[in-house]
């Protein structure tokens, strides 16, 4: 190997020297990004602590004694009372100051009864919704010029007609007929309260025959005073003896009225012997081949028949007024005892049919 000390020494590799801005820039730097790390850990932390419900304390259970709740219980009850008293009275105040007085208010309270004033004493029937109900609207009824119609939609869907009897006396049909009336139920006889006799009107043929003439319809009624089925049949038979060879185009009717007088041979008559007379005529009529039908009003359909067995049958409703109270399908409205027709002397009772739906 050669002498070490020969060999030349190597130049040393000089420092590079650093520029104190460059320095300068990275400590703004790095205290820069500290701080916004900084600030963006607060802001976390805030957020998160307005996250952060607060627990609230539990309130201490309020403890009421018994007498305390008895109390509490009563006059919630009475207030309670009061307001619906309130609300009520007021609701049959104007009720009364809109209608006939203690009648409606009475309906209104009981809407599933039949509510009328009958000899001294208000009449409560319950209604048995499992008839056919009504198959009229009040709101239809119109008065025109004396008379009612039954219009839906401005078309009028009633029928003009009359009943009459010997009390009429002797009657112009063709007037009549020229007045607008489109049928008659005519009286064809009765049974006397006190006899039993069975006897016809003595206008019937003259009424029937001088109706058809004029073109005018016709149906009949007969005056019950049956307190059998046999007697009720037996009438039905007399009936549709003396209607054979007329053409019968509206009903043939029973008509079951109280007389109230004790020497009226159907006095005290039960409901169920009533219900019964009526069934057996009308089976008959309807087994002739006419269409039958009970006469009657309130006091029939509440107090002397049964109406939940009458649902079979039409019924022919008498009550005087521009609006029905009745809660059940009818054939025929009786609204009036006091009409005027021309060819007709004195008072004759008007009528309308109802449409069948």
């Amino acid at each position: 190997m050669g002498d070490i000390s020969s060999l030349q020494e190597l130049p040393k590799k000089k420092k590079k020297k650093r520029n104190p801005g460059y320095i300068i820039t990275i400590v703004l730097l790095s205290l820069i990004t500290i701080s916004s790390l900084l600030v963006a850990y607060q802001s976390v932390k805030l957020y998160k602590d307005s996250l952060v419900v607060p627990e609230e304390e539990e309130p201490a259970p309020v403890l009421y004694t018994e007498d305390e709740v008895d109390l509490m219980i009563r006059e919630a009850r009475a207030q309670a009372a009061e307001e619906a008293t309130a609300s009520y009275v007021k609701e049959l105040k104007e009720t009364a100051e809109n209608s006939n007085g203690i009648v409606s208010m009475l309906r209104k309270m009981y809407p599933d009864y039949f509510v009328y004033y009958d000899t001294n004493h208000y009449e409560f029937a319950e209604i048995d919704r499992t008839l056919p109900q009504a198959n009229f609207k009040n709101e239809n009824i119109i008065a025109n010029e004396g008379f009612l119609e039954y219009k839906v939609d401005g078309e009028t869907k009633s029928v003009k007609g009359i009943d009459v009897s010997k009390f009429q006396g002797d009657i112009d049909w063709q007037k009549v007929a020229d007045s607008g009336v489109k049928y008659a139920m005519i009286r064809l006889g009765l049974r006397g309260y006190e006899t039993g006799k069975i006897v016809s009107d003595e206008n019937f043929e003259a009424n029937i025959q001088g109706a058809l003439d004029a073109g005018i319809e016709v149906g009949v009624y007969f005056f019950t005073q049956a307190v059998t089925p046999a007697e009720a049949r037996e009438e039905a038979e007399y009936v549709l003896n003396l209607i054979e060879g007329y053409n019968i185009t509206y009903p043939v009717a029973i008509d079951v009225e109280d007389l109230y007088n004790e020497r009226a041979r159907s006095y005290n008559q039960s409901k169920e012997s009533r219900t019964e007379c009526a069934i057996a005529f009308m089976d008959a009529v309807r087994t002739a081949g006419y269409n039958p039908a009970i006469y009657g009003n309130l006091h029939t359909f509440t107090r002397l028949v049964n109406v939940e067995k009458l649902g079979d049958y039409d019924k022919w409703f008498a009550l005087y007024d521009t609006s029905i109270y009745f809660p059940y399908e009818i054939s025929v409205w009786q609204y009036s005892d006091k009409g005027r027709i021309d060819g007709i002397e004195g008072d004759v009772d008007l009528n309308i049919t109802f449409p069948k739906e």
